[in-house]
């Protein structure tokens, strides 16, 4: 445990400018809005809500991570291995932390702040699972949603990472715009983020996250740069 603790540190340490840039950037925002409230009336104005901001933190983990952090750990003596999974677990840390914030901060948000917001959570209903619930969903969501950014940034030197790009650039437009491949993309994004199921929603998120942490290591353990 304590080694995962050391990657904790080093990754903090290496990423804490641009996390405290979002968090600061966030709250002078806020602020602004505050004094800007003041002199009009902007009660029935809609805005993203905070916490949904603070996932800025994760896709700039997940994305920077993978191409920085690689070389620094290992040049001090660490297998890929090690640097994979304490990778990971970075990750999974960061993805409850920020999952546990999205389920509460909404209720000192609508109840105690009264403001009129936009949460994501809402619109994908994960808050009809309860607290606990959304917390699930959401955890295994982001985890998946890092993993899958982890394997394409880690796959940057490989052919097949290269295509593994051209195939997600292209799949989307390609699929929403052919009719017969659309309703296979529609039912995809509903089984992903709209799943009226808490257990077939999340069981279809691990299965993705163990899909790209596969392809993930695949790109991992044959890594020289």
């Amino acid at each position: 445990m304590g080694a995962l603790a050391v990657h904790l540190k080093a990754t903090y340490l290496q990423l804490r400018i641009s996390i405290w840039i979002v968090i600061i950037s966030i709250l002078l925002g806020r602020v602004a809005e505050f004094i800007v409230g003041i002199f009009t009336d902007s009660s029935q104005n809609t805005r993203l809500s905070d916490g949904n901001l603070l996932l800025l933190i994760l896709l700039i983990i997940a994305i920077v991570l993978p191409l920085s952090y690689y070389k620094r750990i290992v040049h001090l003596g660490a297998s890929r291995k090690q640097y994979f999974w304490g990778l990971q677990f970075v990750y999974a840390v960061w993805a409850v932390a920020i999952a546990l914030f999205n389920s509460l901060w909404p209720m000192l948000e609508v109840n105690v702040l009264h403001k009129n917001t936009v949460n994501l959570i809402e619109a994908f209903h994960w808050n009809e699972f309860g607290v606990a619930g959304s917390f699930l969903y959401q955890t295994i969501f982001y985890l998946m949603a890092m993993a899958l950014l982890n394997m394409l940034i880690s796959g940057y030197y490989h052919l097949v990472g290269w295509l593994l790009w051209a195939t997600f650039i292209v799949a989307i437009p390609t699929g929403t715009a052919i009719p017969s491949l659309r309703v296979h993309v529609v039912s995809f994004f509903e089984a992903l983020l709209f799943n009226g199921s808490l257990l077939a929603g999340v069981g279809f998120n691990i299965i993705l996250y163990i899909v790209f942490v596969a392809g993930g290591w695949f790109f991992t353990r044959g890594r020289t740069h």
